[in-house]
């Protein structure tokens, strides 16, 4: 028997019992699973975890429960604990205390084998994503609880750029994890405009006892989409990208923005364009990729491309390889060699 089969015997006996109170007996879920009596008994007793069931003249009913999961199957639990247990540890998903009490009682009420089953199974999964940028869990689950009830914010904001402290007064309409960080999509009062707001710069956090009304035409996901990853206010720009046939395999299986538009050349390299809001984001991904990408569109974006590139070797200048030279020319000596003499001129100078 799987524990796939043991678990669907148990959700249909609770609601064979549901449905028919008083009806049920020993002898008749023996016939009805085709078990034995010892297995009935124990399922019981595992059913007697997760609400109260009566017994009178043999028969069963339900009197209370705390948790029904009538569609649950072990392969559904596991999915649902591992994807909260990333979500509270990980990346402090709000509301961070309901979410983790939420996974206790799921534990508490599972049958034992399935419970163990997936306290091996967080052991052997993991997921790269984590919060880098450390926030209060406090001012996460009030934004969330203002975004949920419509109401305004009033936050003193750490502007990094500036490196100043402002007051500002905020329609929350969402949340947004990103860069391993939580950032707040809302209407700014002070500069009339939707901005988004990192919840690790909030320094403090007041919510207004007022409404506001949600924008019937916002759409929190659509207004993502308009960035490449998080800066959706700026303007509009066609990105076209060449990339080398050496990672064209890999780029093409890959989906990096939902209205990317991939075409493999019959050189082997591969077009990649998207149309999305700034081009400073996306040029830090285009540099990750080195000398295996080449700016084609548009030249705001090939230009500070080729600005960091240039930037780059100079930094690293230092520890180019020298050029080569003939077995008659002497060779270089570094000061920072160990075998060279410390009364010798560096010719890099």
């Amino acid at each position: 028997m799987t524990l796939e089969e043991q678990f669907a015997r148990l959700i249909k006996t609770l609601q064979l019992i549901e449905r028919e109170p008083w009806k049920w007996d020993v002898a008749a879920l023996e016939l009805e699973f085709g078990v034995g009596r010892a297995t009935v008994e124990r399922d019981i007793r595992i059913l007697r975890r997760w609400g109260t069931i009566q017994r009178r003249k043999g028969c069963f009913a339900i009197k209370d429960l705390k948790f029904l999961p009538t569609a649950f199957t072990p392969s559904e639990a596991l999915a649902l604990v591992l994807a909260g247990s990333m979500a509270a540890e990980r990346i402090s998903m709000p509301p961070t205390g309901a979410m983790r009490s939420a996974l206790q009682k799921i534990d508490s009420l599972l049958p034992e084998q399935v419970d163990a089953m997936i306290k091996k199974m967080r052991k052997r999964v993991s997921v790269g994503v984590n919060l880098i940028r450390e926030c209060n869990s406090e001012v996460l689950d009030t934004i969330s609880r203002a975004i949920s009830s419509h109401n305004p914010i009033e936050i003193s904001y750490y502007v990094i750029a500036r490196s100043e402290l402002t007051k500002r007064k905020v329609n929350p309409y969402g949340l947004t994890f990103r860069f391993g960080a939580w950032y707040i999509i809302g209407h700014c009062h002070l500069r009339d405009e939707v901005r988004t707001f990192g919840v690790d710069r909030i320094r403090s956090i007041r919510v207004v006892k007022e409404h506001f009304k949600y924008p019937k035409d916002f759409d929190l996901e659509g207004y993502l989409e308009r960035g490449w990853s998080l800066q959706a206010d700026a303007g509009r720009e066609e990105i076209v990208l060449r990339f080398d046939k050496a990672v064209t395999r890999w780029i093409a299986g890959c989906k990096f923005h939902p209205h990317q538009e991939i075409t493999v050349q019959a050189d082997g390299s591969a077009l990649f364009k998207v149309t999305v809001a700034g081009v400073e984001e996306i040029k830090h991904w285009v540099l990750s990729f080195g000398d295996k990408v080449e700016v084609l569109k548009p030249d705001s974006l090939r230009a500070s491309v080729a600005a960091a590139s240039r930037e780059m070797v100079q930094m690293y200048a230092l520890y180019a390889q020298p050029a080569a030279h003939s077995v008659h020319e002497e060779s270089p000596v570094y000061l920072t060699d160990p075998g060279a003499s410390t009364d010798r001129k560096d010719k890099r100078s």
